[in-house]
């Protein structure tokens, strides 16, 4: 298996179910780059040390620190980065979507191929800093 190329993008997936986290980075591998975060807390100090990746993908409803505080604090330190919340309560990401129009909610069972389709323009980016 070839080495994931850096040019393609890093995406952070953050969430508190080892397997679905599992199973997204899996996929999400297979297109570039990508680090998985545990809960909500491991992402933010994540995103506070290391460089802002190109999107996150984020549970909503987490232990520690939800999916919301850790798309605040990404947007923080990068107003441009793509999210997609992944949620099995949908109608409560209304106040992440208001934040902007590059917040994608996207309810569970996920559509992977919509996902992948969401973050194809995302990744091929140039790096944000």
């Amino acid at each position: 298996m070839d080495a994931p190329d850096a040019s393609r993008g890093l995406v952070l997936v953050v969430d508190d179910d080892a397997r679905t986290a599992r199973r997204l980075a899996t996929l999400l591998r297979e297109d570039g780059l990508v680090e998985v975060a545990v809960n909500g807390a491991v992402a933010i100090g994540r995103l506070s040390r290391e460089p802002t990746p190109h999107a996150l993908v984020t549970d909503l409803q987490m232990p520690l620190a939800d999916g919301s505080s850790v798309v605040r604090y990404a947007r923080s330190r990068e107003p441009g980065i793509v999210v997609v919340v992944v949620t099995g309560h949908p109608n409560l990401a209304g106040d992440l979507v208001e934040m902007s129009p590059e917040v994608f909610v996207m309810p569970k069972p996920l559509e992977y191929e919509r996902l992948l389709n969401v973050l194809a323009d995302a990744v091929k980016q140039p790096p944000l800093e």
